[in-house]
């Protein structure tokens, strides 16, 4: 069994992925994950984490053999919140690749990469109800998202605006002017894959294709005491000020995002 070992000032914490509820399927936004156990303090979400042969909106690049290396780094990187890598919220725990069809395409839609990378992520909702609450809002509202961190021993620089020099990844000072100014198309090689991210608003994912679900609450029912506790947490700061539970929650979001 694996343990994922979270590195804090005062301590060291160890996760373990011990179990108390059997299922043999978990639906996550439509996609099929199978789990044998799982521990219902324990928030599933399922989703698209990154896409192969096409450049994101933040100008970031993999060849679909990039990914295909790099996929087992994913599993069990932990989670965070809109990328405030320092505190984790959970961990990735699986992964698969799909592959995508680029003749395909609806019209008058982007083109599509050649394949993309989906994963089941973890979020320890006994811990952070409140980052539950906020990821199953947006999930409601169908712009919960995910977003991936990561790092390469080196960047190409590429595209119509690139010079097409490659160099080290943490040598910044030797980057080329597009690089710096991110007018060109950075293509990471050989990835790693240090963790990821829950996007919900106001913050946007870096590739617009990176759609998350949280499960069907209807199949993780123990899940219901927690629920409970997080809205006796809200009536009980709602009792106390002027604040209603949707400012709260926007306000958390943006505070999580200030941090980023």
């Amino acid at each position: 069994m694996e343990t994922v070992v979270l590195n804090r000032a005062n301590s060291t914490i160890l996760v373990s992925f011990a179990s108390s509820l059997n299922r043999d399927e978990v639906d996550c936004a439509g996609l099929q994950w199978k789990i044998a156990r799982s521990n219902p303090m324990i928030q599933w979400i399922g989703g698209n984490f990154v896409e192969g042969d096409k450049a994101n909106s933040n100008g970031q690049f993999w060849t679909a053999g990039d990914l295909e290396l790099a996929e087992y780094t994913i599993r069990y990187a932990p989670l965070n919140m809109v990328h405030e890598w320092k505190q984790p919220v959970g961990f990735f725990a699986d992964t698969r690749t799909v592959k995508l069809d680029r003749h395909l395409a609806v019209a008058g839609s982007e083109p599509a990469g050649s394949m993309k990378i989906q994963v089941l992520a973890g979020l320890w909702q006994h811990i952070f109800p409140r980052e539950a609450a906020l990821v199953e809002n947006a999930n409601q509202a169908g712009l919960l998202a995910l977003s991936m961190e990561c790092v390469g021993t080196h960047l190409r620089c590429t595209g119509p605006n690139g010079c097409g020099k490659e160099f080290a990844y943490n040598a910044v000072d030797t980057h080329c002017e597009h690089l710096h100014d991110r007018s060109s198309i950075r293509h990471i090689v050989n990835p790693v894959f240090r963790g990821g991210a829950l996007i919900v608003p106001p913050a946007k994912p870096g590739w617009k294709g990176a759609t998350a679900g949280v499960i069907d609450p209807e199949i993780m029912k123990e899940a219901a005491a927690f629920a409970e506790y997080t809205e006796q947490h809200y009536e009980a700061a709602n009792a106390t000020s002027d604040v209603t539970t949707t400012e709260w929650e926007a306000l958390m979001a943006m505070v999580i995002q200030a941090h980023a």
